[in-house]
C-alpha cells in the first residue's frame, strides 16, 4: 500500500521508529541496525512493507530499497516470518547477506536471533543466487513491470506467498493486471 514514507523521526526505540509526516505518526517496525542510525528531529526516507495476517496489520520499514527486497523475499519462505526477517537483517548488512548466502555462511546467519540452523540452510538453499548488489544492479530484484507489481501484490493479499507469487507470474503473458492474476492462479493449481 505505502511504498515509503518520509517524514521527521518523531520515536525511535528496540524495536521500532515512528516517523511523523503531515501530523500523522507511523509506527514502522525496523531493524535496530538502521533505525538507530537516524537522529530524532531528522527529515527520513523509509521504505514500507505492509503485512496483514489475521487480525495483524504491522508496516515493516528500511532506509534501503535492498533491506526491503531482501525481507521480502525471506518472508517468502517457509518458516520465515516478519520478526525473524528483521532479526536476520539487524545483524547482517545487505552485502553481509549475499556474501553469506554465496559462501553457504549458515552460522552468519544463526547470529540472528531465534534462527537455527535448519532454518538459516532453508534460507541458503531458496536465496543462493537470487540476489545481487553488484554495482550494475539498481536494487536486489529489479521490478519486472507496474502490472506484474500489482498482480504480485494482489496474489499475496490473497494468502500466497511473495515467493509463490514471483514462481506463479514467472510463465504468465505480460499484460494487464487482471490477465496476469488469472494466469497466475491457474499456474498455481
Amino acid at each position: 500500500m505505502f511504498a515509503y514514507i518520509k517524514g521527521t523521526v518523531a520515536f525511535v526505540n528496540n524495536e521500532f521508529a515512528v516517523i511523523e509526516t503531515a501530523g500523522i505518526g507511523y509506527k514502522i517496525f525496523m531493524p535496530l541496525s538502521e533505525s538507530s542510525a537516524m537522529p530524532l528531529g531528522a527529515e527520513t526516507k523509509v521504505y514500507t512493507y505492509m503485512y496483514i495476517r489475521e487480525g495483524i496489520l504491522d508496516v515493516y520499514g528500511f532506509t534501503s530499497e535492498e533491506s526491503l527486497r531482501i525481507f521480502e523475499m525471506l518472508i517468502g519462505i517457509s518458516g520465515v516470518g516478519p520478526k525473524a526477517a528483521i532479526a536476520i537483517l539487524n545483524v547482517m548488512s545487505p552485502q553481509e547477506f549475499i556474501t553469506a548466502l554465496e559462501t553457504g555462511d549458515a552460522k552468519a546467519i544463526t547470529r540472528a536471533q531465534g534462527i537455527g540452523t535448519k532454518i538459516a540452510q532453508r534460507v541458503i538453499l531458496e536465496l543462493k543466487g537470487k540476489l545481487d548488489l553488484s554495482a550494475d544492479s539498481e536494487t536486489v530484484r529489479a521490478p519486472k513491470n507496474a502490472a506484474y507489481e500489482e498482480a504480485a501484490a494482489a496474489l499475496v493479499s490473497l494468502g500466497y506467498s511473495p515467493s509463490d507469487a514471483d514462481k506463479a507470474l514467472s510463465g504468465v503473458t505480460p499484460g494487464d493486471t487482471e490477465s496476469m492474476i488469472k494466469q497466475a492462479l491457474k499456474n498455481l493449481f
